[in-house]
This record gives C-alpha cells, sequence and structure tokens, in this order.
C-alpha cells in the first residue's frame, strides 16, 4: 500500500505544474528514512537520483535534514523534493 501512495504522490509530481515540490511520503521515521524510501522508489523506476543530508535554516533555527534531487527524464533539471 505504501509503495502505491508514493508511486501515486510521485506521479502527481511528475505531471504537475508547479516549480516546486513538498511532499510528505506515507513512511514511518525520520526525514532520512523518507528520503531513502523515495531515493529507492525512483531508482527502481530508472531515475538518476540524488540523497541530500544538509541543514535548514528556518528563521532564527537551524536543523538537519534530508531530502531527494531526481533528474527530470525530458528537461535533465533536477527536481528538489522535500519530505517534511
Amino acid at each position: 500500500m505504501k509503495r502505491i501512495i508514493l508511486l501515486l504522490v510521485f506521479l502527481f509530481v511528475i505531471v504537475s505544474c508547479a516549480p516546486f515540490y513538498s511532499i510528505t511520503p506515507y513512511v514511518k521515521g525520520d526525514c532520512v528514512d523518507r528520503a531513502v524510501a523515495l531515493r529507492q522508489t525512483l531508482k527502481e523506476q530508472g531515475y538518476e537520483v540524488r540523497l541530500i543530508l544538509g541543514i535548514l535554516k528556518e528563521g532564527d533555527q537551524t536543523r538537519g535534514h534530508a531530502w531527494v534531487e531526481y533528474k527530470d527524464k525530458k528537461s535533465g533539471k533536477w527536481i528538489r523534493i522535500n519530505n517534511y
């Protein structure tokens, strides 16, 4: 069921016209767990994927975060998927 939901979310992201995507995959765990699961799903579908570990700054606060970027097959642009 989780794979179907991730696939549906992924398909929505691909066909959407918005230039920046923020999704919350239905995977238990923290952002690292979700990013790893999303990365694996995208790789299985033939996408070039990067798992990014970094720092998010929100106002005066900073915190660690993990997210995924995949390369669009048509445009060749890297698209960021946040997983809050």
